[in-house]
């Protein structure tokens, strides 16, 4: 088994260490699927322009290049500026994921000031972006470019498997297909909160994101998973909901229960999964549940994520989740028509077929 442990903080950030350069100098990276690009802070950075972290000395090291080509990465929540280089790049102590690759060495960054690895390492599923595994796999120095994540709340460890991933996982996965060439996105068939069926109107994909730490879903379902909320003792306070911190294992179905039907499976969620009991307001916990305004598609988390182990093939272009609920023939395609049709009285039928056959 090829697998390394992950720092959490929070529940929000998962990092880990990797090595740079020659001699290696070690720096942190948040391992994120949500994008393609690996970057550090580099010694230009100043205590006034980088959030705080370890810098790496180019200087010191013998396999160092510098392209002298400026970049910068956006994100949702900040960015980066710095010049693309090249250096050597490995996971902690494994020489069999020893690779050269192009880095962003980056001298300025902004809204990473809670951030706390020093960089980022992206495994999107950007075709024409090799991630450090691809790399390794073409050059015949591991078996595979599969990798997966078991992210865990922080009283548990949380690991990342690569190469060599355990059985245990592997037999107990189910497959789906990715949408895109570019991120990890997987069909939504339909979003089910407790027994009403929501539109998801335009947002008909989800990005499977480990460097996002929330749910960011269409407005009507964040919605409405609010107003149930606020009815059962949760607060609406500066724009966000925050409910009581422990929930009686008795009271939980008190609160919103949220399914995503994907294709052939389905995920499920209930208020102890998108709880953060790390954040709190006033004597409440923060629900880590926001509108999408910026992708044009949903976006699931590490609240997803922390429910689910999670394996990503970017050869074959498809996602496993160990774990899940597998659909039938007849509720699939109930969902399906759905999802079809859209509107007025056939919807309705079909709804009501849906809840009376997961009744049973």
């Amino acid at each position: 088994m090829d697998a390394f442990k992950l720092s959490n903080y929070g529940n929000v950030q998962y990092y880990g260490p990797i090595q740079i350069g020659t001699p290696n100098q070690q720096l942190t990276v948040i391992f994120d699927t949500g994008s393609p690009y690996l970057w550090v802070p580099s010694d230009n950075c100043s205590i006034f322009k980088c959030h705080y972290s370890k810098r790496f000395q180019t200087s010191e090291s013998s396999t160092y290049k510098n392209q002298s080509k400026p970049g910068q990465v956006e994100y949702a929540s900040g960015g980066c500026k710095g010049f693309w280089g090249s250096d050597y790049v490995q996971l902690l102590g494994d020489n069999n994921t020893r690779v050269q690759t192009n880095i962003l060495f980056t001298y300025q960054d902004s809204g990473f000031e809670a951030v706390q690895s020093d960089g980022l390492l992206g495994l999107s599923n950007d075709k024409d972006i090799a991630n450090i595994f691809d790399l390794a796999y073409k050059q015949g120095q591991i078996k595979s470019n599969l990798f997966a994540m078991e992210l865990k709340s922080k009283n548990d460890q949380s690991l990342f498997y690569y190469d060599d991933i355990p059985n245990e996982i592997m037999n107990n996965v189910e497959w789906i297909r990715v949408l895109r060439n570019d991120y990890w996105t997987v069909k939504v068939l339909n979003i089910q909160l407790n027994e009403n069926f929501m539109s998801t109107g335009k947002l008909k994909e989800a990005l499977i994101d480990s460097g996002t730490s929330l749910l960011y879903l269409p407005e009507n379902v964040v919605i409405s998973i609010y107003q149930e909320l606020i009815l059962n003792n949760c607060r609406l306070l500066d724009g966000n909901v925050f409910c009581p911190c422990l929930i009686p294992r008795n009271q939980v179905d008190k609160y919103p229960k949220i399914k995503f039907y994907l294709e052939g499976i389905y995920l499920e969620l209930d208020i102890n999964d998108y709880m953060l009991l790390d954040f709190q307001y006033q004597g409440l916990c923060y629900i880590g549940i926001e509108i999408e305004s910026q992708m044009n598609l949903m976006i699931l988390g590490d609240i997803v994520m922390r429910k689910y182990v999670i394996v990503f093939d970017k050869q074959s272009n498809i996602i496993g989740f160990k774990g899940v609920q597998k659909l039938n023939n007849i509720k699939t395609t109930s969902i399906f028509w759905i999802e079809i049709i859209g509107f007025g009285g056939i919807i309705i039928s079909c709804i009501l077929l849906q809840m009376k056959l997961i009744k049973l």
